[in-house]
């Protein structure tokens, strides 16, 4: 029975991974972009904000789910969120409509669906780090692929349904589909017990060390490297990346291969969020990261001049700088503080991303405004080369600041 007690629940890990793959396609605004724009009248602009609202209150979502999931357990939580992911997913069917005002929709996609999103991910992700102790670059990996992964399998059904039956009919089909699977799998999502924990430390591959409160975290220096690094690392992604299908055509691409582009950064996601996280638990987590900024660096001067399969080349690079890091930042924070208030002060790093998203999207849409007219996208270039600058000097200080914390 003993030994029986020490395995790994798989129940527990594969529901974690159905929660995260099941609400990850909340990220699929842009397949609903065009369709909105032409059924609301509403100016493409408007209709862009609405992925960063989306982002924002799912970082805001992931905080508040932290906090509860320390206090209530993963189940609960991811539950919550399955429930407030429907409730977005079918109040939009009555937003998305002529006559309906554009900030309707930041409600309820943005806000209602966001949060729910937000709660499923930091609980399902706080879980399965808990089943993983000794691999938490492992665990994340899989964890942030298996939501990654979501907005690569699903486009071409919600494009599908979305053509076949109409906006409204669609969001009431995925409101009764996705968050439906994340309500059942939130029974099965469970932290593991202490036997379990207590075998692994026995066999070497526990998770001891300081248990850092969410009040101490704030206080270290360690924090704010992350929570800078979350800040400025998505510049390049969301610098370029929305323009990746207009630039196409000017870079030599035809319009197969730029829709095909398009499709290869979901797979590039996917892939770099599980490579990078798994890497990590090796090379470590601060070197894997500077490594794939450097990489988002390179790739963002290149896209100056960058044609053909060149451009293709340095599009996918900039993906996987931003997504790698994706499966390593949380894995980080467990590391330097603890897991017992893992998904609270990861929570509240992550932030910092949700401020970044909105911040990184209204310059873009500015430069980019300018370069429209101009048809020279170089200064959205290096913008998006000077952001890695920031986590480029804060990851070597957290790497600094961890040794000279073991020494103590």
């Amino acid at each position: 029975m003993s030994g029986e007690k020490n395995k790994v629940s798989l129940s527990a890990v594969a529901a974690c991974l159905v929660c995260m793959f099941s609400v990850g396609m909340v990220y699929l605004w842009s397949v609903f972009q065009k369709p909105v724009t032409d059924e609301c009248g509403w100016s493409a602009p408007s209709v862009t904000m609405v992925s960063s609202a989306v982002i924002f209150m799912y970082v805001l979502g992931s905080f508040a789910g932290g906090a509860l999931t320390d206090r209530f357990g993963p189940g609960r939580v991811a539950a919550a969120g399955g429930a407030l992911f429907c409730a977005g997913l079918l109040a939009s069917s009555y937003t998305v409509r002529e006559g309906m005002p554009v900030w309707s929709v930041y409600l309820t996609y943005g806000a209602v669906a966001g949060t729910g999103t937000g709660f499923t991910y930091s609980s399902a992700l706080n879980c399965i780090q808990r089943w993983f102790p000794h691999k938490r670059g492992f665990a994340t990996g899989i964890s942030v692929c298996a939501f990654g992964l979501s907005a690569t399998v699903t486009a071409p059904l919600i494009t599908a349904l979305i053509n076949g039956r109409g906006l409204t009919p669609t969001f009431r089909i995925l409101a009764f589909t996705f968050p439906v699977l994340v309500v059942l799998a939130s029974l099965f999502v469970k932290n593991p017990g202490r036997e379990y924990l207590d075998g692994l430390a026995a066999a070497g591959g526990g998770s001891g060390g300081r248990q850092y409160t969410p009040r101490e975290t704030l206080r270290t220096l360690k924090f704010w490297c992350l929570a800078l690094s979350l800040l400025f690392l998505p510049a390049a992604y969301m610098m370029i990346i929305p323009r990746v299908k207009t630039l196409a055509a000017a870079r030599g691409l035809s319009e197969s291969m730029a829709t095909l582009t398009v499709s290869l950064t979901g797979v590039a996601s996917a892939i770099s969020r599980l490579i990078a996280a798994a890497a990590s638990d090796r090379a470590g987590r601060a070197v894997t990261i500077w490594v794939l900024t450097l990489v988002t660096l390179a790739a963002s001067v290149c896209m100056t001049f960058a044609r053909g399969w060149l451009y293709i080349a340095a599009v996918l690079l900039i993906v996987a700088g931003y997504s790698g890091p994706a499966g390593i930042f949380p894995a980080m924070a467990s590391d330097s503080f603890g897991v017992k208030y893992s998904a609270t002060n990861y929570g509240m790093a992550f932030m910092f991303l949700g401020v970044s998203a909105p911040l990184f999207t209204v310059i873009s849409n500015t430069v980019s405004a300018a370069g429209a007219e101009t048809g020279n996208y170089t200064a959205a270039f290096i913008i998006a080369a000077a952001g890695c600058a920031v986590p480029l000097i804060m990851l070597p200080v957290y790497d600094h600041a961890g040794k000279k914390g073991a020494k103590k």
